[in-house]
């Protein structure tokens, strides 16, 4: 893959992400469709929030992986709050990804669980992640009665 693929692979994920947060409903946004399960907004939170780590640990302190970066529930209750921290951490990304060489993307950086991933590898598992979690909630919307917007 090239950094072109990959940026054309996450802006299309992203766009489907934020059109289904803007989806959720006002007042709806600590909705759990079960006992255990995430609330709706905190899947679009999270992964906002996972982003900051990997940006963070790529370049503010390297191989340093902070996960508490007050992206959640409490800091950004409302929807237009999650759309809002959301498209600031979309530009960070972007900005990140966009600033990438192709000869980027076979560099090895070391997971906090230890592992050792290319930089492409890396990135192709994190939108699988941000897949998961927009099936996540694209369930969550659709259990709290709401039609979801078509994102594939």
């Amino acid at each position: 893959m090239d950094v072109r693929t990959l940026l054309g692979l996450w802006e299309g994920t992203r766009a489907s992400t934020r059109k289904l947060a803007e989806a959720i409903p006002a007042g709806k946004e600590g909705f759990r469709p079960a006992e255990g399960a995430m609330p709706m907004a905190a899947h679009v939170l999270h992964i906002a929030s996972a982003d900051k780590t990997a940006i963070d640990a790529f370049t503010v302190t390297p191989g340093q992986w902070e996960w508490n970066t007050g992206i959640d529930l409490e800091h950004y209750p409302t929807v237009k709050d999650v759309v809002a921290i959301l498209d600031q951490q979309t530009e960070a990304t972007r900005k990140y990804l966009t600033g990438l060489k192709d000869v980027d993307l076979a560099r090895k950086i070391k997971l906090p669980w230890g592992d050792q991933w290319t930089l492409e590898q890396f990135w192709a598992e994190w939108l699988i992640h941000e897949a998961h979690h927009r099936g996540s909630l694209i369930t969550s919307l659709r259990v709290a009665g709401v039609e979801p917007p078509k994102v594939y």
